[in-house]
């Protein structure tokens, strides 16, 4: 087949799943690894402002932090959440995915992973404890908006304002964390099992946190931002 169709095969296929595992497509899978093939791939890369990134077994498509077509934009969460969505409503989905983020990578060995699963209400009741020290922090709160040009306060009130029954309401904690979730298990991150009521990571997760995303600089950020007290030396 000609190089460029196959790369093209290749691209179309990240760009529909996001991910290529060996397992399932080998062909395309070492198909990548062809030198003139991995060129074309390279040079839509650079056009087009996406990396491949290839983890252990699977090819994963990344969009770059500027791609406003492949990559996630506000509106898209926005309208994930639903039409009545505020701003703080959409800053506290981002709040909820870095904190849960945090407490699923935010160990402190070469192997950041520090948990196989959390049970949902688990995760609430350590929102509800990192969301008040938030509230409560006065002059820390301001100079950590100003620090991540965040507004901590705001995502704190729009979560204290919800109830926390456990029902799948946007207005209830439990029913925003869902949300969130159910976003994430879409985009292959994570997934809801035991009736929705505990959250395991994927493999595509746990390849692009531990070799991509969590290089030394972002998991001293990442610690910086949830470990009380701005702990700068929580990641070695």
């Amino acid at each position: 087949m000609d190089k460029v169709k196959r790369a093209l095969q290749i691209f179309n296929l990240l760009m529909e799943n996001g991910q290529i595992d060996r397992e399932t497509e080998s062909e395309l899978f070492v198909e990548y690894m062809n030198p003139d093939i991995l060129e074309i791939l390279n040079e839509f890369e650079d056009e087009l402002n996406f990396k491949i990134l290839r983890i252990n077994n699977s090819l994963y498509m990344i969009p770059d932090y500027d791609n406003y077509v492949l990559g996630f934009k506000n509106k898209d969460m926005r309208e994930w959440i639903g039409s009545s969505a505020r701003a703080s409503d959409v800053y506290l989905s981002y709040y909820v995915v870095s904190f849960l983020l945090f407490l699923f990578f935010g160990g402190k060995n070469k192997n950041p992973k520090q948990r196989e699963f959390l049970r949902v209400s688990t995760f609430i009741d350590e929102l509800d404890k990192r969301i008040a020290s938030v509230l409560d922090s006065g002059k820390e709160g301001v100079l950590m908006e100003e620090k991540y040009s965040m507004n901590f306060v705001k995502i704190a009130q729009s979560w204290d304002s919800r109830r926390s029954y456990e029902e799948k309401k946007l207005t209830t904690k439990h029913g925003f964390v869902l949300r969130v979730c159910k976003f994430l298990e879409q985009e292959k991150m994570i997934r809801l099992v035991e009736n929705e009521k505990e959250i395991r990571t994927t493999t595509k997760l746990d390849d692009l946190m531990v070799y991509y995303y969590l290089n030394d600089s972002r998991v001293k950020e990442i610690n910086n931002i949830f470990v009380p007290g701005g702990d700068g030396n929580a990641a070695n």
